[in-house]
């Protein structure tokens, strides 16, 4: 069963914390000059931290996966390979299953990819497509022998304003064609994004430990509870939390105990949303380079090691975000936690 979502109208939504409530972020790690722009996490099985860089800012660089070691050394862990058609890759979202096998988005547009990626001791020994044609592939879980991925615009769905939507593919599918249309077999869930001032829609995911998946969406700035039950069904859904319209959330991450952590990629913030569904802003900063552990335009965030660890995309510069341009130094920065 699908799930179509279309909301009809927007929750004005304000914060009233003052300044002293917010934290300071620190660097976490300076990264290399083939890293210009970050962008998600997933902690590999031996504890390091890995981290996709799509590097939309470099013509002359493809897409990369990097490893992060528990002592802060930096290293490529593969490149991911380029797609014929384009010569070029550009992975977002990542995601582990329990066998240490990676999932991959690799969005390229119209000619987006759901990768499978196998490792040894030697480094990058497979790679398979699971899916094919996505338009604008993003977002990705795995959950219970199955890959969630989020697709942020889905303009061959016709409505007035954009549709964006969930795919869920098994983790043993090869080379399914996506027509990015409501008639796609792997759609799971659907939503038309309201706000006239940021058409985009559906981005960062994640699951609580009772398996039922939040989903954030960009333009509207909420993020809505699907209820899933045991045969991977969407039962109920609802309205879990509404961030100011201007945040733009991005990535979201979850703790052992249910808070949710997001990222606002439009105004520089971190939120959390407790689990009395209460939004605290946790961290907010004006245009700056990312120097010193300034949080610059963050894209994804991750618990890890008793830190929330934060990507600086530093890329976007357009009307509604703080960003102005992307500068040097590349960096992660990190927010500790109680």
């Amino acid at each position: 069963m699908r799930f179509f979502l279309v909301c009809t109208a927007l929750i004005v939504f304000t914060l009233n914390l003052s300044a002293q409530d917010l934290q300071p972020a620190k660097q976490f790690v300076e990264l290399p000059e083939y890293c210009p722009t970050p962008d998600a996490f997933d902690i590999a099985p031996d504890g390091s931290l890995i981290l996709s860089c799509p590097n939309f800012a470099s013509k002359q660089l493809t897409g990369n996966i990097l490893r992060i070691s528990k002592g802060g050394v930096v290293s490529k862990m593969a490149d991911v390979p380029v797609l014929k058609e384009t010569g070029n890759a550009q992975p977002m979202g990542i995601a582990y299953d329990e066998k240490g096998t990676l999932y991959v988005c690799d969005n390229q547009g119209k000619k987006g990819r759901l990768l499978r990626m196998t490792f040894d001791k030697n480094g990058l020994k497979t790679t398979e497509v699971i899916a094919y044609g996505f338009q604008s592939i993003n977002g990705i879980r795995y959950h219970n022998n199955t890959v969630y991925v989020t697709q942020t615009k889905l303009p061959l769905f016709n409505t007035k304003k954009v549709s964006s939507g969930v795919y869920k593919f098994k983790t043993t599918d090869r080379l399914i064609k996506v027509n990015n249309t409501p008639k796609d077999a792997n759609l799971f869930y659907s939503e038309v994004t309201q706000n006239a001032d940021r058409q985009v829609g559906l981005d960062g995911l994640v699951f609580d430990s009772h398996g039922n998946l939040y989903v954030g969406n960009l333009g509207d700035a909420r993020v809505t509870k699907l209820f899933i039950n045991p045969e991977g069904e969407i039962y109920k859904t609802e309205l879990y939390a509404q961030l100011p319209i201007t945040s733009a959330p991005d990535g979201i991450n979850i703790d052992n105990k249910g808070n949710l952590y997001v990222a606002g990629f439009a105004q520089n913030q971190i939120f959390k949303i407790d689990t009395d569904k209460e939004v605290s802003l946790l961290a907010q900063y004006p245009d700056n380079d990312g120097a010193n552990g300034a949080i610059d335009q963050p894209a994804d965030l991750i618990i890890y090691n008793g830190k929330l660890v934060i990507s600086n995309f530093d890329l976007m510069a357009a009307k509604g975000m703080v960003n102005t341009k992307h500068d040097k130094p590349y960096t992660l920065s990190y927010i500790a936690l109680e």
